[in-house]
C-alpha cells in the first residue's frame, strides 16, 4: 500500500442498482480458492472510489433524499471507510441492491462492502461465505399495529387471530414462523416478495400488523403512515437482530480494515472525542487517543491506511455517538432512545477492543 493517501479518482457519492440478472444467477455461489487474499483495498485504492452495497432501510437508517444522496445511519458508515482510506468522506459509489439480491451482488464483487440492516447469522455467516465485522447496531425484530386494535402487545389479543404482513426474503419470516409453531399460534402469516408491497398492505389495512427490525419500525411509522399515531409499537421482540458491516470471506486484510473504522469510532466517542474538538491538543495526554489520531505508533500502517485514518474518519463524519444521534436520537422524529447500543460504559453493548 502506499506510504501517503492517494487522490480519489473522482470524488461523488453516486448511486447505481445490482440485478440478479445482471450478474450472476441467484442461485449460483463464486468460485473460492478456499485460501485468503489480501487485495480489495488494493483495488478499492487503484478505483478511487470505495464501492458501498446499500439498502433502502428507511428513515434514519438508509434513504434517498430529495437531492438524490444517500443519507441515513448506514450511509455514514459507508463515509467514514472513505474517509479512512481516501481522506475523504465522499470517494463513494453506492450500489443499490434488495433483501433478494444483497449477498450474491456482495460475492459476485458488486461492491467491496455491504452496510444494511443485515442479520448476522450462522448460515449466512458459514454457509454463504461472507464476513460479519462487530455489529454496528443492535436490534430485535418486532411489530407495528393499527392503534385501531386497542392492543400494547402481542398477549393483548387474547386469543384472536391477527394478520401478519411481512417479507418472504430475509430471515424475519423465519422467526415469525418459529413463533407462530410456539408461542403465538394465532398469528396468520400474509408474505410479500417485497418490503414495499408489504407496506402498502399493512396501511391499506390488508393486515392487522407489520413486522420487521424494531429500528425499521419506527422509521416506518415516522415517514409512510399518513397519521403516525394511528399506529402503536408492541412491546413484544422475538429475536436477536446484530446488524453490521458484512464482506467476502476471502479478505482478512479487509475485514480488518472495515471493523477498525468501525471501532475507531466507538473508541472516539468512549474517549468525547468528537468532530468538532479533534484538534484540541489536549487529547494527545491520553496514550490510547494519541494513538487513534496517528500522533504515536504505526496503526495505520498495519492496516495499510495512512496515519490519520481513524482522524479522518471521526473529522468527517463523527464518533459513533454523533452518527447515531444526528439520524436515529431523541431530536430526530424517530427520537430513538440509545438503549442496547449505548456504550458498554453507560450499560450498553457497543464496545471495542483497545487500540494498542
Amino acid at each position: 500500500m502506499p506510504a501517503s493517501r492517494p487522490k480519489p479518482a473522482h470524488k461523488r457519492v453516486g448511486r447505481r442498482g445490482w440485478t440478479v440478472a445482471g450478474c450472476v444467477a441467484a442461485a449460483a455461489f463464486p468460485a473460492f480458492s478456499g485460501e485468503a487474499t489480501a487485495q480489495t483495498l488494493a483495488e478499492v485504492y487503484d478505483r478511487g472510489l470505495l464501492n458501498c452495497g446499500l439498502t433502502v432501510g428507511g428513515e434514519g437508517l438508509a434513504e434517498i433524499d430529495d437531492r438524490g444522496r444517500w443519507v441515513g445511519f448506514f450511509p455514514d458508515m459507508c463515509r467514514a471507510l472513505s474517509a479512512a482510506i481516501f481522506g475523504d468522506a465522499e470517494a463513494v459509489e453506492v450500489v443499490e441492491v434488495d433483501f433478494v439480491t444483497r449477498f450474491d451482488a456482495l460475492r459476485d464483487g458488486a461492491f467491496d462492502v455491504l452496510v444494511a440492516n443485515t442479520t448476522w447469522s450462522m448460515t449466512r455467516d458459514i454457509a454463504l461465505e461472507l464476513a460479519f465485522t462487530s455489529p454496528l447496531m443492535y436490534d430485535g425484530q418486532g411489530f407495528l399495529a393499527h392503534r385501531s386494535l386497542g392492543i400494547d402487545s402481542l398477549a393483548d389479543l387474547d386469543g384472536q387471530t391477527a394478520s401478519v404482513c411481512v417479507h418472504s426474503n430475509t430471515t424475519t419470516i423465519d422467526n415469525l414462523r418459529d413463533a407462530v409453531a410456539g408461542q403465538y399460534t394465532n398469528l396468520e402469516i400474509r408474505a410479500y416478495e417485497s418490503n414495499e408491497a408489504g407496506y402498502d398492505a399493512f396501511f391499506a389495512r390488508g393486515c392487522d400488523l407489520f413486522t420487521t427490525d424494531r429500528s425499521s419500525l419506527i422509521g416506518l411509522r415516522a415517514s409512510r403512515a399518513a397519521n403516525p399515531e394511528d399506529y402503536v409499537l408492541l412491546t413484544d421482540l422475538l429475536s436477536r437482530e446484530p446488524l453490521g458491516p458484512v464482506v467476502r470471506q476471502d479478505d482478512i486484510a479487509w475485514f480488518d480494515t472495515v471493523q477498525w473504522v468501525l471501532f475507531a469510532l466507538i473508541i472516539a466517542e468512549e474517549h468525547q472525542v468528537t468532530a468538532s474538538n479533534i484538534d484540541d491538543p489536549q487529547h494527545g495526554d491520553r496514550p490510547e487517543v494519541a494513538r487513534l489520531l496517528g500522533r504515536e505508533g504505526n496503526f495505520g500502517a498495519q492496516l495499510g491506511l495512512p496515519a490519520d485514518w481513524a482522524y479522518q474518519a471521526i473529522r468527517q463524519v463523527g464518533n459513533y455517538g454523533e452518527i447515531f444521534e444526528r439520524h436515529l436520537g431523541v431530536e430526530t422524529p424517530l427520537a430513538m432512545e440509545r438503549g442496547i447500543n449505548e456504550l458498554w460504559t453507560n450499560g450498553g453493548l457497543i464496545y471495542a477492543p483497545p487500540l494498542r
